[in-house]
């Protein structure tokens, strides 16, 4: 018997010493259990094989010894692959589809906060902190305890295994909810949540935020609403449509709780972009830089980076391959290197670009990064020398 429950707690945990963090792997109702006993939160670590971030997250974040340390000691930490089994239902339940994402609950079993995206140690390490602090912590009592919800099929098919995913259309969505009787349930709030369901719905959502708000929590309604935001954008853009801006714009201070402010210059950024007007985009990138600073280089880097796909406007270009560079010296990582070599080459800065080519791949290769993109692009700027 003594050796017996030796081998299944082996089974149970898949790290068990103090250098790694210690996974549980059980079921979600034996989760649940384990959470309410020891009075812990319970972390669902958000995966699956294809996510190239989830991989570099692990390898970078996970190890370092501050969050092994508070992990260990105060949460109950879960991985689960969104593909496979439990990992499925969870994610239809919670309307995961972005990875990585770190759903947290707490010791009653309750969802209260939701961490997206690769983070750096630093700011993982507040946002594990963040999800413990009630103060900060979202309530969302419309989630029920249940993780078998009755989702229509048209929902479920989103969450298949990738590569068999399918996506209804917003006629689809809103022929299924105009036959429903309930539009505040658990499941029709899943459908409205997650898909485009035309301008009907649209309204009705908004016209009824409140009470969404009160049952599935302000995080759920703010991502909806800035579906909702870009949505209305991307029809903007679409129609070549400045006096639509102005509109969304009025919406976003109506609707969003959070940071209306910094919404805002991200919707002028993604429609100035749209419709390639890169004097006004260059506008309000700057507005968004003198505002916020150089603190949120992937957002940063990212923007640059289309900028060097979409853009030929000199102006712009010499603008971002400025920014690459204050990005780079706060935040020295391959992936700016290289969209500033990027930015170097397509601006004609020749030595510089090959300087900082061979940067980015000397830094990416001692990383475990994948260099051969720079690798090509360094090919094309010593043919230009």
């Amino acid at each position: 018997m003594k050796h017996l429950i030796y081998i299944l707690l082996l089974c149970t945990f898949s790290a068990a010493n103090a250098d790694e963090i210690t996974y549980y792997n059980a079921t979600w109702a034996e989760i649940k259990t384990k959470a309410k006993t020891e009075h812990k939160y319970i972390m669902v670590d958000c995966y699956t094989e294809w996510c190239g971030w989830c991989k570099v997250m692990d390898k970078k974040t996970m190890p370092d010894p501050s969050i092994i340390a508070l992990m260990n000691e105060k949460i109950i930490a879960v991985r689960m692959d969104m593909e496979h089994g439990e990992g499925i239902t969870l994610a239809m339940k919670y309307h995961i589809t972005g990875y990585p994402t770190f759903m947290f609950f707490n010791p009653a079993g309750e969802i209260v906060y939701i961490s997206v995206g690769y983070q750096e140690p630093k700011g993982f390490l507040k946002e594990l902190n963040n999800a413990m602090d009630k103060n900060i912590q979202f309530s969302a009592p419309g989630y029920s305890a249940s993780i078998n919800i009755d989702f229509p099929d048209l929902y479920k098919m989103v969450f298949a295994e990738n590569g068999k995913k399918k996506f209804p259309d917003a006629k689809e969505v809103a022929t299924y909810l105009d036959k429903q009787t309930d539009l505040f349930s658990e499941a029709n709030w899943g459908v409205l949540c997650r898909f485009d369901s035309g301008e009907k719905y649209m309204r009705f959502f908004l016209d009824n935020i409140e009470k969404y708000t009160r049952l599935y929590g302000n995080y759920y309604v703010n991502e909806k609403v800035v579906a909702v935001l870009y949505s209305q954008m991307n029809t903007a853009v679409k129609n070549n449509d400045k006096e639509k801006i102005s509109d969304i714009l009025k919406m976003t201070d109506q609707y969003v709780k959070n940071d209306a402010p910094r919404m805002k210059m991200d919707l002028k950024m993604e429609f100035y972009k749209g419709i390639k007007d890169w004097d006004d985009f260059a506008d309000a990138f700057n507005e968004y830089i003198t505002k916020t600073g150089y603190d949120n280089a992937d957002f940063i880097n990212s923007t640059c980076w289309n900028i060097y796909e979409n853009c030929d406007n000199k102006k712009m270009l010499a603008e971002a391959c400025t920014c690459m560079e204050k990005t780079i010296a706060t935040a020295p990582q391959y992936a700016y290197m290289d969209t500033y070599a990027a930015l170097l080459y397509k601006t004609g800065q020749m030595k510089e670009a090959e300087t900082w080519a061979n940067k980015a791949i000397a830094t990416g290769k001692k990383n475990g990064d994948k260099t051969s993109s720079t690798e090509e692009l360094l090919k094309k700027i010593t043919a230009q020398k």
